[in-house]
């Protein structure tokens, strides 16, 4: 039984003061961890009156020691045959959404009284009947609790097994503990069933942890849901604005080749606004993959150099020039998301320039794949920014407010949903390369 007490303190008391000071914040947990460390300290009680006095008793050692150690050890025994009773009130009535300093302060008199009218030194002795007069209406007043928030609680087989855990793994434990007080004085209890009450504690223990550890992975799990919910609300907001700029420039030029009467440059706008509006509305078919952990990518035979062209053909601005380095080379792709990737490293390569300078596309052939080269001339990336150039919500533009850093987040997504790869290669004022590989 003594290894069984020790057993109890050494798991429960570091376990309580971990939770006091990870969940400051939780005024449940305070109280669920407030008694935690009050049951450890019964192993720490029982180990001082079992085996330290004992064997102090029998040496030489001195008689400060001795009651010293004695009153700690009776100090301790009204602790743990009292405070639980409180702590485990306290705990379901902020449990149930009561909150009241005052009711709190006022509840926790009779567990102070209790020092009063029990003996500490020289013979300590403890005032069970007292003890009882009020511990015994706090137990009934937190199984009253305990079974209103059951009736009260959310539907769901699952919330309610969790609740009526919670409830049996701090009730269970409080009733030994008046079985263990009235036992000797109104009836006897086998050996055995003293022994279990701290295996029982500890099976109460393990139980919590697990709803702990549970509920920490519920949390978890429901923060990347939201995560993934914001994340892709932002890559829509992202991928949409882009579109939009490109059909503003497109309606611009329109505008100004109408008014000059050049109506072969109208219809060579006209051309490439209702090509991004077709991209734009494929766009919206593919608007659910963006909340998902993986992109499905749905390949066709592609001709690349028509994807780039349309891609260049999308931003047209009179002092960036493109350099095309490339022929025909049919591909296995998604259309659309390639395409989708061709733009946003194009945007990004223009907005680095400044919307100055020249971009160079090349088209590399190798033996079992193609690589895809985007170089510009602009403001190159120092080592920290393409560290950290592919997480999301991460944007190396100075006037960020208006870019929501995933462009390159997105790039990566599409390639390796194609098994590609991409790469980025840069130096500060030199410029970047992007390359793609796809097979």
């Amino acid at each position: 039984m003594i290894v069984a007490f020790l057993v109890l303190s050494v798991v429960t008391c570091p376990v309580g003061l971990y939770l006091l000071v990870k969940h400051r914040e939780n005024r449940l947990l305070i109280w669920g961890a407030l008694l935690l460390f009050t049951l450890g300290l019964s192993g720490l009680q029982v180990g001082l009156e079992k085996l330290i006095l004992p064997y102090l008793e029998s040496g030489d050692s001195s008689n400060g020691w001795i009651t010293a150690l004695s009153v700690v050890a009776a100090f301790l025994n009204i602790v743990i045959h009292t405070f639980p009773y409180y702590l485990v009130l306290i705990f379901f009535i902020v449990f149930a959404g009561y909150t009241n300093p005052m009711m709190t302060g006022l509840l926790f008199v009779p567990a102070m009284l209790s020092f009063i009218f029990s003996d500490v030194y020289p013979n300590p002795r403890m005032n069970y009947s007292y003890i009882l007069s009020w511990g015994i209406p706090y137990l009934l007043a937190s199984i009253a609790l305990f079974i209103k928030g059951m009736m009260k609680a959310e539907k769901g087989r699952v919330k309610k097994l969790q609740y009526f855990g919670i409830g049996m793994i701090i009730l269970i434990p409080e009733v030994f503990l008046l079985l263990l007080q009235t036992e000797g004085t109104y009836f006897r209890l086998p050996v055995e069933i003293i022994t279990f009450i701290p295996i029982l504690c500890l099976i109460s223990l393990l139980l919590g942890l697990v709803l702990y550890v549970y509920n920490v992975f519920a949390r978890f799990q429901s923060s990347v849901v939201l995560t993934k919910m914001q994340l892709g609300t932002s890559m829509m907001q992202h991928t949409f604005k882009n579109a939009i700029t490109k059909n503003k420039l497109h309606a611009l030029n329109m505008q100004r080749s109408l008014a000059s009467k050049q109506y072969e440059i109208t219809e060579e706008h006209l051309g490439s606004l209702l090509r991004s509006n077709e991209h734009l509305m494929s766009m919206v078919s593919k608007l659910s993959y963006l909340t998902r952990s993986r992109v499905t990518a749905e390949l066709e035979s592609t001709e690349v150099s028509i994807l780039l062209d349309e891609a260049i053909d999308q931003f047209p601005h009179p002092a960036v020039s493109f350099e095309r380095r490339y022929g025909t080379v049919m591909l296995h792709i998604d259309r659309t998301l390639i395409a989708e990737c061709f733009s946003n490293i194009i945007s990004n390569s223009i907005e680095a320039m400044d919307g100055r300078g020249q971009v160079t596309v090349t088209v590399e052939r190798m033996r079992r794949h193609v690589r895809i080269h985007f170089t510009d001339s602009g403001r190159g990336m120092n080592e920290e920014q393409l560290r950290n150039l592919f997480e999301p919500f991460y944007s190396t533009k100075v006037n960020s407010g208006h870019n929501f850093g995933l462009g390159m987040f997105h790039v990566k997504k599409i390639m390796n949903a194609h098994r590609g790869k991409v790469k980025v290669t840069s130096q500060p004022g030199k410029g970047t390369t992007v390359t793609l590989q796809l097979s």
